[in-house]
């Protein structure tokens, strides 16, 4: 009786090597690299801004900011800024004074605002540049200065 459950035993292991051997030699495994390789996204910014050495209210200064795509693929382009004042000696100034803001900067037609976002209603294609971003900034002409005040913007 031992040697019939050995006989099964060693019958099954050779029928496990035969089916599998067997399914070894019929299956081939291949691998193919396919590399898809996309265009580059790449833009620039670009600002023209000279500071008035004498900024009083009611001046209007040119500050042109736009977007360059520096890539190869067309693109969508999307702008915010944040604006921050302060005094000559660094210390930080409200943006408003009496409900009011220092300054109001004037956002290019081309240019649609959807909550904090500004968004170009073009497609940019290679190497185009945008239409300006920001056009201009007025000092608030209603915004008085302080005796001695010297304030600086950053945008």
């Amino acid at each position: 009786m031992n040697n019939n459950k050995a006989l099964i035993a060693l019958a099954l292991v050779a029928l496990i090597g035969i089916v599998g051997g067997t399914y070894a030699y019929f299956t081939s495994t291949s691998t193919l690299n396919n590399s898809f390789k996309t265009g580059t996204y790449a833009t620039s910014v670009t600002e023209e801004f000279v500071s008035p050495t004498n900024w009083v209210p009611g001046t209007v200064t040119q500050k042109k900011v736009n977007v360059t795509n520096k890539g190869t693929v067309s693109i969508v382009a999307r702008a915010s800024y944040t604006e921050s004042w302060t005094a000559a000696d660094g210390t930080s100034l409200s943006l408003t004074r009496n409900g009011d803001p220092i300054a109001q900067f004037e956002i290019g037609s081309d240019w649609v605002q959807e909550g904090n976002y500004y968004y170009y209603n073009k497609v940019l294609g290679q190497n185009a540049t945008s239409t300006d971003f920001l056009e201009d900034v007025t000092f608030n002409p209603e915004f008085e200065l302080l005796e001695g005040t010297d304030i600086h913007c950053e945008t």
